[in-house]
C-alpha cells in the first residue's frame, strides 16, 4: 500500500513546493516576486554573479528591473551604469521628495517606498512604488509605475 502511495505523495510534495508567480496585471505582487527572484539568484549564484546580471539591460523586463544597494548605502547593481555608486542617502525625486532614507530603512520583511522616477519602458517620469528587502546586508529592490 505504501509503495502505491509513494509516487502520489512525492508528486503532492513537489507540487506544494512550486511557487506561483503573480501576473504583471498584479504589479505589487509581481514586483515582490521579482525581488524574491533576485534574492534566490543571490543565494544560488553569489554576490558577484547577481550584481553582474542586474547591472545589464538583459535584466530589465518591461518596467521591472532590480537595483541592489550595498552595505555602505551605495548602489552596486542597476541597469543604468550611471546609477552605480550613487549614495542612496541623497536620493531626491523631481518633486523634491527625499526618499533615500526610506529605502535604506528596508527590513528583512520588506517595505514599500513611493517616489517619482523615470519609467524605463516609456521614458517618462511617473509615480514608482518600490519593494525593498534587506538580505545579507544588501538591499534588493524593484518597483512598478502607476498608469496615468
Amino acid at each position: 500500500m505504501l509503495r502505491k502511495l509513494a509516487p502520489a505523495l512525492l508528486f503532492a510534495l513537489l507540487f506544494a513546493g512550486c511557487i506561483a508567480v503573480p501576473s504583471q496585471n498584479e504589479p505589487a505582487a509581481y514586483t515582490q516576486s521579482v525581488v524574491q527572484d533576485a534574492i534566490r539568484r543571490y543565494n544560488r549564484y553569489g554576490r558577484e554573479a547577481t550584481i553582474a546580471y542586474h547591472s545589464t539591460d538583459e535584466s530589465v523586463h518591461e518596467q521591472w528591473y532590480v537595483f541592489i544597494i550595498g552595505e555602505d548605502g551605495r548602489t552596486i547593481a542597476h541597469y543604468l551604469n550611471e546609477r552605480i555608486g550613487l549614495d542612496s542617502s541623497v536620493r531626491v525625486d523631481s518633486t523634491g521628495y527625499f526618499y533615500g532614507d526610506e529605502i535604506l530603512s528596508a527590513t528583512a520583511e520588506g517595505k514599500w517606498v513611493s517616489y517619482v522616477y523615470r519609467n524605463p519602458e516609456t521614458g517618462d517620469e511617473g509615480r514608482k512604488h518600490s519593494w525593498v528587502v534587506l538580505h545579507d546586508g544588501l538591499i534588493f529592490g524593484s518597483g512598478w509605475y502607476e498608469q496615468n
